[in-house]
């Protein structure tokens, strides 16, 4: 029986390499499962990152809410610095106002809102972990596993920043720590089964098969872990790609002349990578396994997707399919994970929603919209007045009105660093994108003209008035926010009025 209310699927992946990868005429790197998606319903072409950080992000897609209001404004494991472990216990989650209008609510997947606090505590059904989590030596990973005769998760090393000594070996990925075999590229043992996206993609289609013999409207969040590094693909992936075909990175000869500081700490710093890694050679084949995992990651939704119509479940439902936050691999000079910048390929994400029942099939737009819009989204859907408080807006006037001229202009997201404290807000605006920091170097891009930015214009005085014009916006939106640290936004505000 079809509810009245459409059931909600929210699709999230994690620390994709998305924006530049795909480049027409040069090299084509697309996802299968979610090209086929994109053209049912709705592409947002210029989609961003709330915040170019799994946490905070995370959080704010929860809540609606940006960190600097919600309070984890760096990932949940870094102590100190004004960041909170988790949310407040009263804090309230999208699934709050859809359990009041009758849903029942799942979560599977990565978690990564909380220490303590994981999606149950909230009255969410499912199955997550605390913190990033370690899923290959999580309790439900090894019954899967143990049933299936997989045994321990195992991959080839092919290449590892902190440990090259590994390279050529075959490691088991179990450790205390989930970043104890973060930083490398290699191939997983085993089936494509085995792998942790297929993990997750196999409770979330149980989780659908139990909720389809409910009467009840559901919402499921599929969160997965992919394709985050470490870029462990299975054979049958990894034979998709081949490295000596894919080319050189448009910025990765980026010598970071006019940059921040906070470019250069990444780089040197923070991971080391280019040091590492200083030939093109190597990048490809670390972006090969990348790749790969992209693919296979792809495939794993594909799975969740084609479950949703073997219930006959795809037109009654929405799915709102994007990413945490993107992937800096191979970029600006050779760079790995996303550290503290608001670099295009960490802040750009993909995104689109289908809704065979609500969104005609093959529409697209460049309006500028977050990944915390996803929020007022579901709320929207199921007929839910979006509360005031809230910083997401619902996109589902873009979606289905052919006129979008109340869509806000500009968009503002927010980054306080990667461990490292680096307090910093972008705003966009038409082809401009100026990043504004509280103790280092400012940036503004066109990226009309130059998409891999590599042209800091923050110093050209022929950009003085669209600097001022867009500081002049940066500083209205602080003045008005809800920062929970009123010191911190104090400190914004006299920076910006006084150019430091």
């Amino acid at each position: 029986m079809a509810n009245s209310q459409p059931n909600i699927v929210f699709i999230i992946t994690d620390h994709q390499a998305f924006y530049g990868h795909d480049r027409e005429g040069e090299y084509e790197y697309k996802w299968e499962n979610y090209e086929g998606f994109a053209s049912q319903g709705m592409r947002f072409d210029r989609a961003y990152s709330v915040c170019p950080l799994c946490s905070p992000a995370r959080s704010s897609m929860m809540t609606g809410l940006y960190p600097s209001s919600h309070g984890i404004i760096m990932n949940t494991e870094a102590p100190g610095l004004g960041n909170q472990a988790d949310l407040d216990s009263g804090q309230l989650l999208y699934s709050h106002f859809l359990s009041q209008a009758g849903y029942r609510n799942g979560y599977v997947g990565k978690w990564h809102c909380g220490r303590q606090r994981l999606p149950i505590d909230y009255g969410i059904e499912g199955w997550g972990l605390p913190d990033y989590g370690k899923i290959y030596m999580s309790d439900a990973y090894k019954r899967y596993a143990e049933e299936r005769g997989f045994g321990d998760a195992r991959a080839l090393i092919e290449h590892n920043i902190n440990y090259p000594e590994w390279q050529g070996q075959e490691i088991v990925l179990h450790d205390p720590s989930p970043w104890k075999f973060m930083n490398g590229s290699g191939i997983l043992a085993g089936p494509p089964e085995a792998h942790e996206e297929q993990f997750v993609a196999h409770l979330a289609c149980e989780k659908l098969r139990e909720f389809a013999a409910d009467d009840q409207p559901f919402s499921l969040v599929v969160s997965l872990w992919g394709p985050h590094q470490p870029y462990y693909p299975s054979q049958e992936y990894a034979d998709m790609v081949d490295p000596a075909a894919i080319p050189e990175y448009p910025s990765f000869r980026d010598d970071l002349a006019g940059r921040p500081f906070r470019h250069i700490f990444h780089r040197e710093i923070s991971h080391r990578s280019a040091a590492s890694f200083p030939e093109w050679s190597t990048w490809q084949e670390i972006l090969a396994r990348c790749y790969a995992q992209g693919h296979q990651t792809d495939a794993a939704v594909g799975d969740v997707l084609d479950t949703l119509d073997e219930l006959s479940l795809a037109d009654n439902t929405i799915v709102i399919w994007l990413a945490d936050h993107g992937d800096a691999v191979a970029s600006h000079g050779g760079l790995w994970d996303k550290s503290s910048t608001f670099i295009e390929e960490v802040v750009r994400v993909p995104m689109a929603i289908r809704w065979p029942a609500g969104i005609e099939a093959g529409k697209r737009t460049d309006h500028l919209v977050s990944n915390m819009d996803a929020t007022a989204t579901m709320l929207d859907a199921a007929g839910i007045a979006v509360p005031d408080y809230m910083h997401s807006r619902s996109v589902l006037p873009l979606c289905q009105g052919p006129d979008a001229a109340d869509w806000p202009d500009e968009l503002i997201c927010e980054h306080m660093g990667h461990s490292h404290m680096f307090p910093q807000r972008l705003i966009l605006h038409d082809r401009y994108k100026y990043v504004f920091s509280v103790h280092d170097m400012n940036e503004l891009y066109d990226l009309q003209d130059d998409p891999f930015e590599m042209n800091n214009l923050v110093h050209d005085p022929q950009y003085a008035d669209i600097i001022a014009e867009l500081r002049g916006r940066l500083a209205q939106h602080i003045e008005g926010s809800s920062m929970r640290n009123q010191r911190m936004k104090r400190l914004f505000l006299l920076a910006l009025e006084h150019d430091v």
